[in-house]
């Protein structure tokens, strides 16, 4: 990481000559793309636990297991020259591209899939990114080398979460590895067609050298930096006094087809204005920084949707940069969302606000419209229990779903015990087509995944968080999609309990 800063600022400053540079791990290393959050997208404790380390890339994009079979390549050369020309965006799809082609030089069928990806028969083998930094540019790719998938999907939280509809079957039908493909692989091979590749195609004149001087004593220097928790968890929860993590309640999470955005705003003492802003996710940002700028243009401003979009709008039109593929316009409406929550604060601590996702539903709503279902998820009925798989429950009284569903028959509510993400969207499409108004119970994992198809739905309604380890947790997420979890959740029974009476007040009240 420090190489990577040292070289590319000395190469926009002409202190250091265009480079390409080979790279490898040992041990593997986790690394988080830049705006992405330590612990929600890392399984840290399986980290420490295996000895696989935990660092943060100067890359946007989202978390990858670098293991130490794999290969990583990296282009640095002034902004604008060389295989930049042209610009940063000419620059990516034309270096994809030569690498594509190299590796076709050693049988695999690979090609570029814009934006960033290089695949395999629709299969990821490499992923890139970038950055620009004081007029230097650097590009780099991974080459998935050998399959070590199960580790890889311990140690990273986000790629059952970031898996497609259509693409949910197996991870497998999302990665390739190259000694899948074509067997054991030489390395040098690897680098030697790459080299060759990326001179041929980029008009590069390549030859062997390493470190200057100068460049050592930078990388030196800089080296504690990266080393250091502040790297490493540089986007991070608010914390008050004792240390204690503020709860996020005030936030929005916006999926996109180029990347998940999450807002998370703190306020201060009086609640009036943002003490803290913190966007994260797996988003590519030109120039790295301008997050960050963003955040602190955040800072200090009245905490209402309207005035808080306007700021945004203005900085990000004003701004010398873009999150790439997202709009101002969706980054605007999501720190918009994220203030408008507020509202839940009328009958919610922050505690209990932070666990509640609202699907089709504006804050402002939640004391004014009335619940009709009751969606409880079958990971939280006990393994030995016979009506597991069955869309409804007993009622023996020996787990947590006999008070729900004497609550659910209380307040006139419609309980359901969801089987599986199919027969979720079945009822949802139900509920949409009725008109109904939902409660239910999932993991935040789950409605980050899901939460564009739910709200595509049309249904409306509000989601809990589970109170304990999910199947994303895991790294189950599959068999809980086609409905076959092997162990059992908590749901928020206070909590569900809270909500219901509040979106049910005259049927409470009877």
């Amino acid at each position: 990481m420090a190489l990577d800063e040292v070289l590319t600022r000395r190469a926009g400053q002409g202190l250091s000559p265009p480079t390409l540079r080979f790279l490898r791990f040992k041990p593997d290393a986790a690394l988080l793309g830049y705006h992405q959050e330590a612990e929600r997208e890392l399984r840290l404790d399986f980290c420490r636990r295996n000895g696989i380390e935990v660092n943060r890339r100067l890359t946007g994009g989202g978390a990858l297991l670098f293991q130490s079979s794999a290969l990583g390549w990296e282009l640095i050369a002034p902004q604008g020259q060389g295989p930049f020309a042209g610009g940063f965006e000419a620059g990516l799809a034309r270096i994809c591209q030569a690498a594509a082609r190299a590796y076709r030089r050693l049988g695999l069928e690979a090609s570029f899939r814009p934006r960033n990806d290089i695949e395999v028969d629709g299969r990821k083998i490499s992923g890139t990114g970038g950055f620009v930094l004081d007029n230097g540019a650097l590009f780099q790719g991974t080459v998935l080398v050998k399959n070590e998938i199960e580790r890889f999907l311990r140690a990273l939280r986000v790629p059952v979460e970031k898996l497609k509809k259509r693409e949910i079957e197996s991870l497998m039908q999302r990665l390739a590895f190259v000694e899948d493909l074509i067997g054991p692989l030489d390395l040098a091979d690897l680098k030697r067609a790459i080299a060759d590749e990326f001179s041929q195609s980029l008009g590069l004149q390549l030859k062997p050298g390493g470190l200057s001087p100068d460049e050592r004593q930078e990388v030196a220097q800089r080296l504690p930096y990266y080393q250091s928790d502040e790297w490493v968890h540089l986007k991070s929860g608010s914390r008050r006094g004792g240390g204690r993590v503020r709860p996020a309640w005030l936030r929005h999470i916006l999926q996109t087809d180029q990347g998940n955005l999450r807002v998370v705003l703190w306020l201060d003492a009086r609640g009036l204005r943002v003490q803290k802003a913190l966007i994260s996710g797996d988003f590519f940002a030109q120039p790295q920084r301008l997050v960050f700028d963003l955040e602190a243009a955040l800072m200090g401003q009245k905490a209402k949707p309207e005035a808080l979009h306007a700021v945004v709008l203005e900085f990000l039109r004003g701004a010398d940069g873009e999150l790439l593929g997202i709009s101002p316009q969706e980054v605007a409406g999501a720190v918009a969302h994220a203030a408008a929550r507020r509202e839940l604060g009328r009958s919610f601590s922050e505690e209990e606000a932070a666990e509640l996702f609202l699907v089709g539903l504006e804050p402002r709503e939640m004391g004014g419209i009335r619940a009709d279902w009751l969606l409880l998820p079958y990971c939280s009925k006990p393994l030995d229990c016979e009506y597991r798989f069955v869309a409804d429950c007993a009622q023996c009284g020996e787990c947590q779903f006999q008070p729900l569903y004497g609550l659910a028959h209380e307040l006139g509510l419609r309980p359901v015990s969801i089987q599986s993400f199919e027969h979720l969207m079945e009822n949802l499409r139900i509920i949409s087509r009725q008109g109904g108004v939902f409660l239910g119970s999932c993991c935040e994992a789950f409605y980050c995944k899901h939460q564009r198809e739910m709200e595509g739905s049309g249904a409306r309604g509000v989601l809990v968080n589970l109170d304990s380890t999910t199947c994303y947790d895991l790294g189950k997420g599959m068999d809980a999609y086609r409905g076959r979890f092997d162990n059992q959740t908590e749901m928020n029974q206070g909590l569900i309990e809270k909500v219901a009476r509040i979106m049910s007040p005259e049927r409470a009240h009877a």
